[in-house]
């Protein structure tokens, strides 16, 4: 699961947001990872046990929108926020 944490905190981490901080915890009793950020960035993590893998919702701050798509070369999703 640490694993995954990081992956998030990477997803939320872009240049632009250099001096922006994530917090990621476990709700155990929901089954699920949460990541907050102090620009309010928020992103939901469930693990899929039919597909076996973690699915994340990310919620962009106030007022912003946010596109993401898949880097070929890393396999990570990449997000960006305006």
């Amino acid at each position: 699961m640490r694993d995954l944490a990081m992956l998030v905190l990477l997803l939320l981490t872009t240049p632009a947001w250099a001096a922006t901080r994530c917090t990621t915890y476990e709700e155990k009793t929901l089954g699920r990872l949460q990541t907050l950020c102090d620009d309010g960035t928020r992103a939901v993590s469930t693990y899929h046990k039919t597909l076996s893998r973690w699915e994340s919702t990310v919620t962009p701050p106030p007022g912003q929108t946010c596109t993401g798509h898949l880097n070929s070369r890393t396999r990570q999703v990449e997000v960006r926020c305006r």
